[in-house]
């Protein structure tokens, strides 16, 4: 007779379950907007997994290797198949004879596998990040699929040439390089030994006023720069995490 599941390991087949969904909408760049929103839907189910598991007292093994596992399908997976429809759609790549930049996309689940499987082999408890976190990679890469509805291939941003505010050029998401280039880079990230801010407040790691000037950063970009929003977010978290921790260095928590 099969046992109950926990309500935190069922959250976490939620998150699940939103990235398998995503699948077929990601392939599709005039649905690949929806499988961004299943992704920040999952986002909420993976924030809450955590919280749930630990007031509960059901954190142990099996919702961690379960919690890696869907966060590889909704993180991972799916961010890159959003990329490869929109490389594919942007013309990219000739239509005959091998192109590498097809493959650019394999990258991104990748790293997250690699990543992800790091942190179920390390120990935990650091109050800061090695490497930029899984989750927040995938919604950044995932959300090109809201920068590319908006701009399309020769449309400007929101039906205007620039941002929302600030002037920034409909030529720098069209770029080749970007599409070409952001996944290596974001992929290095994911799987680097850089110490990276994180949310868990502690004054032993002297770093607290950076992560109050993160979180104060990234409410001021969702209006300036609407829906490259997570973009900036994530440059933001880059150089604030830089910043933070100059000179230091981190073999510990990876998520």
């Amino acid at each position: 007779m099969l046992k109950s599941i926990p309500i935190a390991n069922a959250i976490t087949l939620a998150n699940l379950t939103c990235g398998l969904l995503a699948i077929p909408l990601a392939l599709n760049t005039e649905t690949s907007h929806y499988a961004f929103y299943l992704v920040i839907l999952a986002a909420i189910f993976d924030f809450f997994d955590g919280m749930v598991a630990r007031l509960l007292g059901q954190e142990g093994p099996l919702g961690q290797q379960l919690d890696s596992l869907a966060d590889l399908v909704s993180f991972g997976v799916v961010p890159g198949l959003i990329w490869k429809s929109w490389m594919e759609t942007k013309g990219y790549c000739p239509p005959t004879g091998f192109c590498i930049n097809s493959y650019i996309w394999l990258l991104i689940p990748l790293a997250s596998a690699y990543r992800l499987a790091r942190f179920n082999v390390e120990s935990s408890g650091s109050t800061y990040f090695t490497g930029i976190p899984t989750p927040l990679t995938g919604i950044t890469l995932a959300s090109f699929a809201l920068i590319g509805s908006s701009i399309g291939i020769n449309a400007g941003f929101l039906g205007i040439d620039s941002l929302p505010i600030l002037s920034f050029p409909k030529m720098i998401f069209n770029h080749v390089y970007l599409w070409l280039y952001l996944p290596l880079v974001a992929s290095f990230f994911m799987i680097s030994d850089y110490p990276m801010l994180s949310l868990k407040f502690n004054s032993s790691d002297g770093v607290n006023t950076w992560r109050w000037l993160f979180i104060g950063g990234s409410i001021l970009l969702i209006p300036l720069l609407g829906n490259a929003a997570f973009f900036g977010i994530y440059l933001w978290f880059i150089l604030a995490s830089f910043i933070a921790f100059r000179g230091r260095t981190n073999n510990t928590e990876s998520l």
